[in-house]
């Protein structure tokens, strides 16, 4: 993830938390921007621009460790491109997300910072706009084909009498207490769900693999304590199910 001022942006956060998954390993780049063009190439002006951008990393960094994530920062180069390519070729990501402000307030934007990354590397390259005066917020999906930002998912299901069932499909899924202490919806990768009730409404979420295994229930196989705000992001549906009267 590349941003100047909004890298601790709650928008982008979340972004990068819905993106990439419980357990990943992020990288936060932050340009050391200068002031002036005539700044860039003076040492006093350097340091003043570095000390701000580590002063940004340790921020975001700090705000996706508290969702969750493996972060780590580093300063850029002050053209965000220049820092992009150096990054890239050591972290090797398998997402990039910029993240910059809105576009009447974007230096990025007008640079066409974004377009330049789209067309130079071969993962999916988001595009997060965050208005830090009112966290009004964005994210603009990658254009490019599905075959090439669409990550590998794993179907779980979730089992529910009717009455819960016409409750999950009008407010979503919210969590419950769960065996162990555990919080959460529980689904199991049996396509019944794990279903008790004669007749059952099964259903079924697609998620991201790389965010299943942290919430697996110890010792009781196929089963998952899942969090519900990430269930309903991955819109689950209905595996089978009769909604008439």
């Amino acid at each position: 993830m590349i941003a100047n001022e909004t890298c601790a942006g709650r928008a982008v956060v979340d972004e990068v938390v819905y993106r990439a998954g419980s357990g990943a390993e992020v990288l936060v780049v932050a340009p050391a921007l200068s002031t002036s063009r005539l700044g860039h190439w003076l040492s006093s002006d350097a340091d003043a621009a570095r000390e701000v951008a580590e002063d940004r990393l340790a921020a975001s960094v700090a705000a996706l460790q508290g969702a969750g994530l493996d972060a780590r920062g580093e300063v850029g180069d002050a053209n965000p491109i220049q820092a992009l390519d150096d990054s890239f070729r050591v972290f090797h990501p398998d997402e990039i997300i910029i993240s910059t402000h809105p576009p009447t307030r974007s230096n990025w934007l007008e640079r066409k910072v974004v377009q330049e990354a789209r067309s130079t590397y071969a993962v999916p390259v988001t595009h997060v706009v965050v208005d830090l005066e009112y966290e009004a917020s964005t994210a603009e999906s990658d254009p490019r084909p599905e075959r090439l930002r669409k990550p590998e998912t794993v179907s779980l299901y979730h089992a529910a009498p009717y009455e819960r069932a016409v409750e999950i499909r009008t407010r979503g899924f919210a969590n419950e207490a769960l065996p162990g202490g555990r919080s959460g919806v529980l689904f199991t990768a049996d396509p019944a769900g794990g279903a008790e009730d004669s007749e059952p409404v099964v259903f079924v979420v697609d998620v991201p693999v790389s965010a299943v295994s942290a919430y697996a229930l110890d010792g009781q196989g196929g089963r998952y304590a899942l969090p519900a705000d990430l269930v309903n992001r991955h819109h689950p549906r209905e595996a089978a199910a009769d909604w008439s009267e």
